[in-house]
This record gives C-alpha cells, structure tokens and sequence, in this order.
C-alpha cells in the first residue's frame, strides 16, 4: 500500500515538527500540536530522521505515534555514523555500500518497515547535490564519479527493500534548491537521478535566510522557479515537492513573516501545478555560543509568521490542500 499524490492544483501539508533530545533525529507531540494548533490545519505527513549513527534498527515507536496522529512518516534515512557536515564518512561510504556490507541492516529494516504495514515515506541521499553530506560527490570521489556512484547506490537500497517485500514504501529522492557547488554541469539534478523506476516522488529544500546575520535572502519563488526545469530535466514524469521550507526569525535583512506570506501565496495559487506538497521545517537550532545567532523557525513562537500560516492555511485558498493522505 502506497501513497498517491494529490492531483494537480492540490497540495499535501506537512511538518518537521523538532524534538529537543536530538537535533534532527527528535521529533515531538508537543511541537506538532504547538504547529497544528497555531495553522489550524491537520499535517497529511510527519518528516523524520532516521539517524544510523544512533541505531539501525527501523524507528518503530515514532512510526507508530505518527500513524496514531492520522499522518503519514516521512524518514529521512541518514546512512551516517557522525554529523559532521563536509567530511567523509568512515563508515557508511557508497563504495561500502555498493559492496553490501549493510545488506543485512537494510534488510532488517525492510522487514520492520513491511511489518509496521502502512504507508511511508522514504528518502535516501538528502541534499544530494549539495556539498555537507557524506553521500554527496565531493565525498565518493568527486564530480566527475561521485554522481552515478549514487545513483548505484540510491538503487541497490530500494531494490534491495523491495525484494524483501516493502512495498508500504513511497520512495523519494531529495535535491537542496540551489546545487552546492553551482554552475557546474556535473553537480545538477540530472546528474545524480537513478531512474524513475526508483524514484516515487522528487522533492527539494528551498528556505530563505537561515541565520539571522544571513546575507542571503532568496525568495520561495527564486527558488522553485530556478530549480523546476532542472528536476524535470531529471524526470518528466514525478511528481514534485518542496520537501523542507523555512526562513529564521529575527533577520532584519529577511523579515519572516512576509516571506512566509508570499510563500503560501505562490502555493496555494497554483503557481506551480507539478508541485504536489510542502513541509515546514519548524525548528529552533543554537549555530554557536551566542543565542542571538540561532536559528528559529518555530511558527507557534513568532506572530507575524503564525499570522501568515493561519490566514492562508484556512483563508479562502486553504480548500487546495489535502489533510487526509490518498491511498493506492
């Protein structure tokens, strides 16, 4: 039992919906209801992580407390055993990979995933075509391999989850929404797609400022715009969805409240009818000692952005979203 999408011209909601035990990997009841009071709207999906350097074992009691809410669990697997952003990897490497030596984890997980039997959402490879991530290029020998390495890669863990019989699996490949490093023909969309026998569902990141010293300022629009042609260069035929949208408070060179406005309006009007669904990456993160450099996304704490989410999420728009996940 797979997910559908929503037809054209209608949306799927959802939320990262940050815990405090563990960046990224943590998500919280307390946070979803903070956000889905404050929206006024139900999430069709709960974004997650599914962090390897903690255990490898398939996330059974968050899987099972999102279903209970109504939603749908989308993981981010997180084939890492350290967050160190721009490294190598000295375990979880594409060349380890390739050669099977986490074939029986995979397996394992597969088996949990079948068992837990409803649907879910899966994502390897996060951001592939930036340049943080273990699994990107700079890290698997470079450019000019590191691209179809992943696309091997991306294709051995589905393939090998679908021979164990998860077919509860909606499987999703995640771009950022600018390519780290750009003007660089090998380090595109295209570059990194396995094929769309793989491939369910195509997505990117697109977020204004994230620090409040930010310089950076790109609108929601700038970025889907820029980034469309290049995924359905990619694939012609995917659906596609703005997996993590966000923007920090307290940038006076980037007032949230109205990129969130302007975001939503773009959104819910269909500007982009390929686009299927969004998420809101509503978190609050420390970037260093100082708490005025955090990073906070949080709707529930900041009123001109909870304003926005509310007026377009139950304004006269509000009828293109789909609260309740469509089943195949």
């Amino acid at each position: 039992m797979q997910l559908q999408y929503p037809e054209a011209g209608r949306l799927y909601h959802g939320v990262f919906p940050a815990g405090i035990d563990q960046p990224d990997s943590d998500v919280s009841r307390t946070n979803l209801q903070a956000y889905e009071e404050t929206v006024g709207r139900r999430v069709a999906w709960i974004y997650m992580d599914d962090e390897w350097l903690f255990s490898r074992a398939f996330p059974s009691a968050t899987t099972s407390w999102i279903k209970a809410h109504g939603a749908v669990p989308f993981i981010r697997l997180m084939l890492r055993s350290q967050r160190k952003p721009a490294v190598t990897d000295p375990v979880f490497t594409l060349d380890r990979i390739l050669a099977g030596e986490f074939d029986a984890d995979l397996a394992s997980w597969a088996d949990a995933a079948k068992v837990y039997g409803a649907p879910l959402i899966v994502e390897y490879g996060t951001e592939i075509n930036g340049d943080w991530n273990p699994w990107s290029a700079p890290y698997n020998g470079g450019l000019d391999i590191g691209p179809a390495k992943f696309q091997q890669a991306f294709r051995h863990i589905v393939l090998l989850m679908r021979a164990r019989g998860a077919a509860n699996i909606t499987w999703a490949l995640h771009y950022s929404g600018q390519n780290f490093p750009a003007d660089d023909p090998r380090n595109v969309p295209e570059a990194y797609y396995p094929g769309d026998d793989v491939v369910d569902w195509v997505g990117i990141s697109t977020y204004g400022s994230e620090r409040p010293a930010d310089h950076r300022c790109p609108s929601l629009r700038q970025l889907t715009d820029d980034m469309l042609p290049q995924l359905r260069a990619a694939t012609a035929v995917k659906p596609l969805f703005l997996f993590e949208v966000g923007v920090t408070d307290y940038n006076p060179g980037c007032p949230s409240g109205p990129w969130v406005q302007a975001a939503l309006t773009d959104l819910l009007a269909g500007r982009w009818p390929d686009i299927r669904g969004f998420a809101w990456w509503n978190d609050h993160w420390q970037n260093d000692a100082n708490p005025a450099d955090d990073s906070a996304m949080l709707v529930q704490e900041n009123l001109p952005v909870a304003d926005a989410f509310r007026a377009a999420l139950t304004g006269p728009k509000a009828g293109v979203l789909v609260d309740t996940p469509l089943l195949k």
